[in-house]
């Protein structure tokens, strides 16, 4: 069944691929949302079943006197998400009021379903693993707010009779990624056959490829659309696949043919931050998904960023 999407923070990595993986089914229709001066607007494909809105998430109030009749309002926008605006309460507190009106504006438009992303900042540090039922306890302003919207977003949702999706994104990587995170770092390291310098990495991870992604968000969508039960839930995003934080980093040494040394323990964090999420929710509510495997995802940034085929 079609439906029609509009997407804030959409030339974000995530809404990248959502725009892409959404308007590759030719019945749906994408309202992407982002700032006119947004770096990543080279990226966001131009198609007849997308259009490019320019809109700033702090006037979104606005938009709704343009677009109507939209089915699913995702909401990716977030300001301040730099190191020090993370920890910074009022500009995180105003992130919070953005989502807010941004459920108003939802309403408005007659959307059955409103979805915010949320984050494994929520939980805190967990070492175990970790469901969406365990308690949250937050160490950042960041995952604060996140909290927040849920608690207030959901109930503000139930009023106005929309459906309210919270997605809890652990750690996706992909070709949009941002330069400094330790993937892309890596992948610029070896690929010029440099040192790179880590913790010990001994912990659990867990990396979602961005287009596998994009599939769960929307399989989750659809799904929450047609239970007729279910009016808020809390889902996990994140890949069936966790290892040890180094088992991925040796990989990448190999597939990239790399000279250049891990050199472990040369870097000593203040905390060790271990995530190993479960699925097990997600995957009964969409099904089992085939991912794209760890090594084929850093083959194809490699190709898309470098032009290397590897």
């Amino acid at each position: 069944m079609a439906n029609t999407y509009l997407i804030t923070g959409a030339t974000s990595m995530i809404g990248i691929a959502l725009c892409k993986h959404i308007s590759s089914f030719d019945d749906n229709f994408v309202y992407a949302v982002c700032r006119e001066n947004s770096e990543g607007l080279k990226r966001l494909s131009s198609k007849k079943n997308i259009n490019i809105v320019f809109y700033e998430i702090q006037n979104i109030e606005i938009i709704s006197e343009q677009i109507k009749n939209v089915d699913i309002f995702i909401n990716l926008a977030w300001t301040n998400t730099d190191h020090q605006g993370r920890n910074d309460a009022y500009l995180q507190g105003l992130n919070v009021d953005y989502a807010k009106n941004a459920i108003k504006v939802a309403a408005k438009m007659g959307c059955k379903l409103f979805v915010q992303a949320g984050s494994q900042a929520e939980y805190g540090v967990v070492n175990d693993k970790i469901f969406e039922e365990a308690q949250c306890n937050p160490e950042t302003e960041y995952g604060k707010a996140k909290l927040k919207v849920l608690n207030e977003g959901s109930v503000l949702c139930h009023s106005l009779g929309l459906k309210y999706l919270h997605l809890r994104i652990f750690s996706v990587f992909g070709e949009n990624d941002r330069p400094w995170t330790l993937i892309m770092t890596a992948i610029e390291k070896l690929l010029n056959n440099e040192d790179l310098h880590l913790s010990a990495c001994t912990q659990k991870w867990n990396y979602l490829y961005v287009p596998d992604c994009a599939r769960q968000i929307v399989l989750l969508c659809k799904y929450l659309l047609n239970e007729p039960y279910i009016t808020s839930a809390v889902y996990h995003i994140a890949s069936k696949v966790t290892r040890p934080l180094k088992d991925f980093l040796e990989e990448m040494k190999c597939i990239l043919n790399s000279s250049g040394k891990l050199l472990y323990r040369s870097v000593n964090p203040e905390k060790t931050i271990s995530i190993n999420p479960s699925i097990e929710k997600t995957s009964k509510a969409i099904g089992s998904i085939n991912e794209i495997s760890f090594a084929e995802a850093i083959k194809r940034i490699v190709f898309v960023n470098y032009g290397i085929k590897l």
